[in-house]
């Protein structure tokens, strides 16, 4: 694809009679081809690039091994910094956003050809229109390694429409001498279809596209604005050509027997453009679009999955109940886990203008997020139940499970793992029920000297009834099952702190009333995108209504802490005590335990007798904290056994108080 000179193109020294390689095609951040460019020998003797230097944005590659161009042909360099590859590989990189190339002779100093380029289109190509000549444009279809001619090239590249949305209409300025085309379906325009005459008031939900045309242009990249129903706030907006998500032999979304949404690798990805609408802003992005994960494939609502700048998972949440028991433990993790979590932001989605339903979009539980916000530059990442390495390898996880299955002291298992991460997971699990927590499993760790596991919490929706018997189910697996729950109650050290764990997190969080809150506050904010969703997928998914999945929430919360301690205390063998802790004076302090908080008032709550629980006190601004009262232990942080204590007073004083 060629464009107008006012883009930013430049070539310099491009003599048609010239006696030395010069650069006759270049695709900076080509897409799945990568970046590339190619050399042209324009003369009647073979030349050598040996000695020769390229250089874009401050970075130099110079060629130190022979590497033969003949007579009038050409020679493709990857830019793509892999050297071991060979020498057709250089330690470079071409950014489509922009930048410029020299070509530097042997001599070190004499620039023999160069030239720069503003954004370009993914895939799009800057060449000479005639191998060697002066004259550049743009080709859609690149020639690497061949002719330039035998690809059409246009001079001019005509820039993406720029639409302005305001109240129910939406502008767009026309390109002089060139023409808009638009659609309402996601459809791609082309040159024929009926023109965009400035403005257009749509008056149903639709996907708009445009694409200008013009004489010696390549058109422009086609830009969306996607028209929600009245009264949308911030949602997700997808435009994909009908054909790619339908068609009977490529569509992604086709059903019957000639389904393709179980398909998977590059192959099933298609080219899409997302917005992301919030109240005052648009942001869009070329994207591949795929169908993702394993539940909701079968489901008339899938999972998304968008690869553009980062990886983005769209969760569908088509399981009964998923949504709200996700954005629950989603939020009660956010309050002290050791896990790490995705990031969910619900959102409707439309796709090619149809109402698609409520959404949760995240980042990609892969690599890159991991590394992102943890620096690490290298990681282990290990996946399901067979422990299969997505990233790194599997050599110290399987050394880490080697030494939980044989009970390896605490301070040895927690040189390899962060052990309240696996805790937590295995606290959670039991609070769910969760039917499917051998196959979700995921861990990871920095590779680096003393790098521990760390566990991911993901796909939480599948709970078991809450007077299932998780906790015999769970220590009857015959295989080891993240979360390893016979190991870590057979441990001598681990067993007594998965206990406290749990405690903690049923006397705070997870206990019924704050749960309960959470709980209400979630479906307040939720409950009219639910309802739209549930309306929209009733009829084909039958899915329960929002009030049934509330309401199956609330009698979980309310009923199940006191029956999986009963599981529990019936397992090891222990009895239930209640234990009452205060804070003196009220909002003196805070009391946390097992380092999760708990209150800063007065609270009851039901442990183990003989699992000792560690209690923390934190002064309030403006109070130290001045002792216990109930127990003999001393100390900001004291270790307690419930059997022993039955109420425990944080005292704090005003500081300065002569109290």
């Amino acid at each position: 694809m060629r464009g107008l000179l006012s883009t930013g193109l430049c070539c310099v020294a491009a003599l048609v009679a010239a006696q030395h390689p010069l650069i006759n095609e270049v695709v900076p951040g080509g897409g799945g081809a990568g970046d590339w460019l190619e050399v042209y020998n324009p003369t009647a003797r073979t030349i050598d690039l040996l000695g020769y230097t390229f250089v874009t944005l401050g970075r130099a590659h110079r060629v130190e091994v022979p590497l033969p161009v003949a007579s009038h042909g050409y020679q493709v360099l990857w830019c793509d910094r892999r050297t071991e590859k060979g020498p057709e590989h250089l330690d470079l990189k071409l950014p489509r956003e922009g930048g410029s190339l020299l070509l530097i002779d042997r001599d070190r100093s004499t620039v023999r050809d160069v030239f720069s380029w503003s954004a370009l289109p993914t895939g799009v190509s800057l060449g000479r229109l005639r191998d060697g000549q002066q004259d550049w444009g743009y080709f859609t279809d690149p020639t690497p390694g061949a002719s330039n001619s035998a690809s059409p090239g246009a001079r001019l590249l005509l820039p993406a429409p720029v639409p302005v949305v305001k109240e129910d209409s939406v502008t767009c300025a026309i390109p002089e001498g060139a023409w808009l085309c638009r659609t309402f379906d996601g459809r791609i325009p082309g040159p024929d279809l009926p023109r965009f005459i400035g403005m257009t008031s749509p008056d149903t939900s639709c996907v708009l596209t445009l694409r200008a045309f013009g004489p010696d242009a390549l058109p422009s990249p086609p830009v969306s604005i996607t028209f929600p129903r009245k009264g949308t706030g911030p949602f997700i907006g997808l435009r994909v050509d009908p054909d790619s998500l339908f068609d009977p032999q490529r569509g992604i979304l086709v059903a019957g027997e000639k389904a393709n949404y179980a398909r998977t690798g590059r192959d099933w990805q298609r080219s899409a453009q997302v917005e992301w609408h919030d109240r005052d802003t648009i942001r869009r992005e070329e994207v591949r679009l795929s169908v993702s994960g394993s539940g909701t494939r079968g489901q008339p609502k899938k999972n998304f999955k968008l690869y553009g700048e980062e990886e983005t998972m769209l969760r569908a949440d088509a399981t009964p109940h998923a949504f709200l028991r996700a954005v629950f433990l989603e939020a009660v993790a956010r309050g002290g886990a050791a896990l790490d979590v995705q990031p969910s932001t619900p959102l409707p989605l439309y796709l090619n203008g149809g109402y698609a339903g409520l959404y949760r979009a995240m980042p990609a539980k892969n690599g890159e997020w991991l590394s992102g916000f943890s620096g690490a530059e290298s990681i282990d990442l290990i996946d399901g139940p067979g422990a299969r390495a997505l990233q790194g390898d599997n050599d110290q996880h399987a050394r880490l499970l080697g030494m939980l299955e044989r009970g390896a002291p605490l301070d040895s298992l927690a040189q390899l793992m962060e052990v309240n991460s696996l805790l937590d997971l295995a606290c959670f699990d039991l609070y769910s029920g969760r039917a499917d927590h051998d196959l979700n499993t995921r861990c990871w760790r920095p590779k680096v000297q003393g790098g521990r596991w760390r566990w991911i919490l993901f796909d939480m929706d599948l709970w078991a009834p809450p007077d299932e018997g998780t906790v015999a189910r769970m220590c009857s697996a015959t295989a080891p099952e993240s979360p390893y729950l016979p190991w870590l109650l057979a441990h001598e050290e681990l067993g007594p702190r998965l206990l406290a764990r749990l405690s903690a997190w049923l006397a705070g969080s997870l206990a019924t009333d704050r749960a309960a809150t959470l709980t209400d506050s979630l479906y307040d904010a939720h409950a009219p995108q639910m309802r739209e969703d549930h309306e929209r997928w009733k009829e084909s998914m039958g899915i329960p209504s929002p009030e049934a999945s509330i309401a199956l929430l609330r009698d979980h919360i309310h009923r199940r802490p006191a029956l999986l301690l009963a599981q529990l205390a019936d397992h090891t063998d222990t009895k239930l005590r209640k234990v009452t802790l205060r804070v003196v004076p009220e909002g003196g302090g805070e009391i946390a335990v097992e380092q999760l908080p708990l209150t800063d008032g007065e609270r009851s709550f039901t442990a183990l007798a003989g699992t000792r629980l560690q209690f923390s006190a934190h002064p309030a601004p403006g109070y130290i904290f001045f002792g216990w009262e109930g127990a003999s232990a001393t100390g900001t942080t004291i270790s307690v056994d419930p059997a022993d204590v039955k109420s425990l007073r944080a005292v704090f004083r005003q500081v300065g108080s002569s109290e």
